[in-house]
């Protein structure tokens, strides 16, 4: 570094500009016009818009007003199969195929579940968490999946497809714990 370019005691950004006298950056941004009115070293009081508070400031509590929320309701077996069959039937529709964004795809099977005996005993879901439900469900048949492909690797002669399903079931069980 060249001692001449060497910043001085000035902790502006303005200063340290004007201390690079021979620098080449010197010639093409000139910024002697502007005045510098932030100093880095010396401590100032925060501005009336800042973030944060002073200490003499009394500390409210904050207003808490209770949201309206809806009753959750647990999914079951029988909801899921449900979701499962709209699910398919709306995934095969001909006529629509792939051509639907996702929330249209995802009221439509809303509707479908709705639409079903079992949803209107429900009372129906909204399509967000049908969407949700069917993502969870779908990773747990992705995970039992594999441990049936390792059950099936661990098979032995005379073992039947049902000892093989019974052991898929003891390998996703002791993995997902559920």
């Amino acid at each position: 570094m060249d001692p001449n370019n060497l910043p001085s005691k000035s902790s502006s950004y303005v200063g340290l500009l004007h201390s690079q006298q021979g620098s080449v950056f010197h010639e093409n941004f000139s910024y002697e016009s502007f005045h510098s009115s932030v100093n880095f070293g010396e401590s100032q009081p925060f501005p009336a818009f800042s973030s944060q508070q002073s200490q003499d400031a009394p500390l409210e509590p904050p207003v808490q007003t209770p949201a309206a929320r809806g009753v959750r309701r647990k999914w079951n077996p029988a909801d899921d199969e449900v979701l499962i069959s709209a699910w398919l039937n709306t995934s095969k529709d001909a006529i629509v195929a792939n051509e639907q964004r996702s929330g249209a795809f995802w009221k439509r099977v809303a509707a479908y579940y709705a639409a079903s005996p079992h949803g209107r005993e429900d009372g129906g879901r909204e399509h967000v968490c049908c969407k949700k439900r069917w993502h969870r469900i779908n990773e747990d048949v992705n995970k039992f999946c594999a441990a049936y492909t390792a059950a099936e690797r661990q098979m032995r002669s005379g073992e039947s497809d049902t000892d093989v399903l019974k052991k898929a079931h003891d390998i996703f069980f002791s993995d997902q714990d559920h």
